[in-house]
């Protein structure tokens, strides 16, 4: 048995040994990673939002990175900015989601990004607008609607801003995919008043707050997760251990959307809506309305909402093309049955991933947008755009829902003409009026 004395020993060695060889790897690979390029990929805790892009380090991309690059402010950067943006500018603040942030298009100063395209070829016809990309990933339009009143107040006190005289919300798919979730949920805890059922911001933020909080009112579990997960992330070896396992992960994207073909049994092949939502969704039709109202209504709520922010500003919905509303009718009636692969995080997690095939998804969605624009155009204060049918076929995307460079250049001509019609239209108006 070993004496006191050797025990007091190997203690203070223990104690002396192991923070330096945490000291010698904590030096030694901070140098290694800074002879990397590194930049902080994500989102970060929004309180407004949620969440938002993470923009450290993500100023500049000359190597270009898979990253989008941001400007002072945190918005997804565009190739112009004014000196004075208070004197004769035409600001335009685009909303939306990783469709019209621009996910995918990466590198090359942001220049192929749906936004960036639209305000190259809106300025061609007038050097004085200034666009605002105002979009991020996941974010639905309840988080527009926030986002633009963080912009409206932020505004009068920022010379960098311009003053809005038109706001537009580009890509519907926000929002279908909240619907899908609410389709599939079976989780009854969905549905507790503080969670909204999902329909402003992800559960997953409301409990990390939850989490936050209970930590900061003595709560030691969450004390203590708190103060690892910070080491963690400020561990310059488990850093280099991260990056290290991410060089072979799969990222979501063509692949996983084509890998999967199979040959279906025929009382499989759901050809009507009432059968997808029988036989997948375990709906009856009279339930899958119900929840599709409610889905459609909150919507509206947002988009009316916003559309009467700013009286100075005239406000256009856009409803761009997605997968399933460009698919082919050899992809609808053919012989390939495909499921839909990789959508898990788009439809809250569940437990149980949805088996469903892409052309039963595009019964749904034809169904929803249907609705959703019959509903929108009877509010005369939205402009409403369909480009739902626009896109040529599904080459025209590397997912369920991104454009390709293509693609993005495509429908920002499109709808860069309609908005220097509904600019010259206003500019008719307000001549008129003031004679």
């Amino acid at each position: 048995m070993k004496s006191r004395s050797e025990i007091i020993k190997f203690i203070l060695f223990t104690s002396i040994f192991i923070p330096t060889i945490i000291f010698i790897l904590e030096i030694t690979f901070l140098f290694l990673n800074k002879a990397n390029t590194k930049f902080f990929s994500g989102t970060k805790y929004d309180s407004l939002t949620g969440w938002r892009e993470n923009c450290n380090k993500k100023s500049t991309n000359p190597e270009n990175h898979n990253f989008l690059i941001c400007d002072k402010n945190g918005f997804i950067k565009t190739p112009f900015e004014h000196e004075n943006q208070k004197k004769d500018i035409y600001g335009i603040l685009l909303l939306g989601n990783s469709v019209a942030m621009g996910e995918g298009l990466y590198g090359f100063n942001n220049e192929k990004t749906f936004a960036s395209q639209l305000e190259n070829k809106l300025r061609i016809e007038n050097p004085k607008v200034d666009l605002v990309n105002a979009a991020y990933a996941g974010f639905n339009t309840w988080q527009e609607h926030v986002e633009t009143f963080r912009y409206l107040n932020s505004e009068p006190f920022n010379n960098d801003l311009p003053s809005l005289r038109l706001i537009v919300s580009f890509g519907g798919i926000q929002d279908f995919w909240n619907f899908i979730r609410l389709l599939s949920t079976k989780n009854e805890n969905e549905f507790e008043y503080s969670f909204a059922n999902g329909m402003m911001i992800d559960k997953n933020n409301i409990e990390y707050i939850n989490f936050l909080t209970s930590s900061s009112l003595g709560n030691i579990r969450s004390g203590l997760i708190a103060f690892l997960s910070s080491i963690r992330k400020s561990s310059n070896f488990l850093s280099y251990l991260d990056d290290l396992r991410s060089i072979n992960k799969v990222q979501p994207g063509i692949y996983e959307k084509k890998q999967l073909t199979i040959n279906l049994k025929k009382d499989n092949k759901n050809k009507k809506l009432k059968e997808v939502l029988e036989h997948r969704l375990n709906l009856d039709y009279e339930e899958y309305k119900k929840i599709k109202n409610y889905s459609i209504q909150s919507t509206l709520r947002n988009i009316s909402s916003t559309a009467n922010l700013d009286l100075d500003s005239k406000y256009i919905y856009v409803y761009a093309p997605n997968y399933f509303s460009s698919l082919s009718e050899e992809q609808l009636n053919g012989n390939e049955y495909k499921h839909l692969i990789g959508i898990k995080h788009l439809i809250g997690n569940p437990v149980f991933p949805l088996k469903i095939l892409e052309r039963e998804m595009y019964l749904i969605e034809r169904d929803y947008r249907e609705s959703l624009f019959s509903e929108i155009k009877r509010n005369k204060n939205i402009t409403f755009i369909d480009y739902s049918r626009k896109a040529k076929n599904t080459n025209w995307f590397i997912d369920y829902s991104h454009f390709t460079e293509f693609a993005a250049s495509e429908l920002s001509s499109m709808l860069a003409v309609e908005i220097l019609d509904i600019k010259n239209d206003t500019n008719l108006s307000s001549e008129n009026s003031n004679y």
